[in-house]
């Protein structure tokens, strides 16, 4: 392989550039960043991911030299525990050099031979002793000798980056939490309202008429207080969940559970007909408060959005725990599909309910426990959203 010195110091001068005029377009800057490492040292593709290390989570952030392909079948979190590789870069603070990646399980033979990875360099991104993420570099499928001292260069691109994503997370947290401040107050003001007026005016109704109301009116009366006391709880318990995210307090706690029967009881509390399709005995190590409310939030989605009948269905692997909830109505827009999961956003439906935090607080526990949630249309038509959570393997009784 060959590299550009020139090219070198140009990538240098883009990122220090960046740090200097208080650039935060992150992944534009990045990406530049890494189209410039590539042409440098001569790599095919040069990637960044983020590291989260309450979770020990890889999530893949921007890329460069990637096919169309290789960016759809990109995980959208994987555990850290899984690459050797990764882990060796952290352990040592500094940029390594992988010739063989068969050698000492670097990283999983599936994940290699799908993306076609030979020789390749791990760049640990770390800003005051914190690992903030890591650059990949490699050239497709092919094995090259890489002498020391690039390796070491790459080290110091690595604290620049790391420099400068520290700057763009804390920039966009800021704005991000300015966002979040008016779309709380904007929920607060028209979806806690909803409820809280019809049960207030509900009981107010009840005290001061009750003798004069038909057992039919009194019985209306109480399924529709019952009806927004739910909907009540399912608001405030999604904001303290997003709470709970925003002070970073989310703790994901494994233990061995009974699949079958935690999601029996999941579709027990919400007193909905829902079909739990699910081998008798199966088990997995999750945590189940991060279960629970993964599972229900994507059933009340199902309920409130979709059509019956809605199934539950879950299997396993030596490695991961996946559990599809699938329903029959008329499925997601393909122009809202890209919008699922972000906070505060409904796609047009046949319900008004829902302040559209449901799936993203879903896929924030999902992403918390090292997995995610996966959308997918159904045949013949309907919703179908795939859970994959990771199993603590050593926690998992045979």
């Amino acid at each position: 392989m060959t590299s550009t010195p020139h090219i070198q110091l140009e990538a240098l001068h883009i990122l220090a550039r960046a740090l200097a005029e208080g650039e935060f377009r992150a992944r534009a800057v990045l990406g530049r960043a890494c189209a410039a490492v590539a042409e440098g040292f001569g790599f095919e593709r040069v990637g960044i991911v983020r590291y989260l290390p309450a979770s020990t989570t890889l999530i893949p952030f921007v890329g460069h030299g990637l096919t169309d392909a290789e960016r759809a079948a990109l995980p959208a979190a994987l555990p850290v525990s899984r690459f050797g590789a990764f882990e060796r870069a952290l352990t040592a603070g500094a940029a390594i050099f992988v010739e063989d990646p068969a050698s000492e399980e670097q990283l999983p033979e599936e994940i290699a031979r799908e993306f076609g990875i030979g020789s390749f360099v791990i760049v640990p991104l770390l800003s005051e002793g914190r690992c903030l993420g890591f650059m990949t570099c490699d050239q497709r499928g092919i094995r090259f000798a890489r002498e020391p001292a690039e390796t070491e260069l790459l080290s110091t691109f690595g604290i620049l980056i790391a420099a400068f994503l520290e700057r763009a997370i804390e920039h966009g947290e800021l704005r991000r939490l300015n966002e979040l401040k008016s779309q709380f107050i904007a929920v607060a003001s028209h979806e806690l309202r909803t409820p809280v007026a019809a049960i207030y005016g509900a009981l107010q109704t009840l005290n001061a008429r009750e003798s004069e109301l038909t057992a039919e009116k009194g019985m209306v009366l109480r399924r529709m207080l019952t009806h927004q006391a739910e909907r009540l709880y399912e608001l405030v318990e999604n904001l303290l969940d997003l709470s709970r995210v925003e002070a970073n307090a989310l703790r994901i706690e494994p233990v061995e559970i009974d699949v079958r029967k935690e999601l029996e009881a999941v579709v027990a509390a919400l007193d909905e007909s829902v079909s739990v399709q699910v081998e008798a005995g199966l088990r997995a190590v999750v945590d189940p408060h991060a279960f629970d409310r993964i599972v229900s939030n994507l059933l009340v989605n199902a309920i409130r959005h979709g059509a019956p009948p809605v199934t539950l269905s879950a299997t396993r692997t030596s490695e991961e725990l996946v559990v599809t909830c699938e329903d029959r109505g008329a499925g997601v827009a393909s122009d809202f599909v890209g919008s699922l999961f972000e906070r505060f956003t409904r796609g047009a439906t046949r319900s008004s309910e829902g302040a559209g935090l449901g799936l993203a607080i879903a896929q924030v526990y999902a992403r918390a426990h090292g997995g995610a949630i996966h959308y997918e249309p159904a045949e013949p038509h309907g919703a179908r959203f795939r859970l994959t959570l990771p199993i603590a393997t050593d926690l998992i009784l045979f």
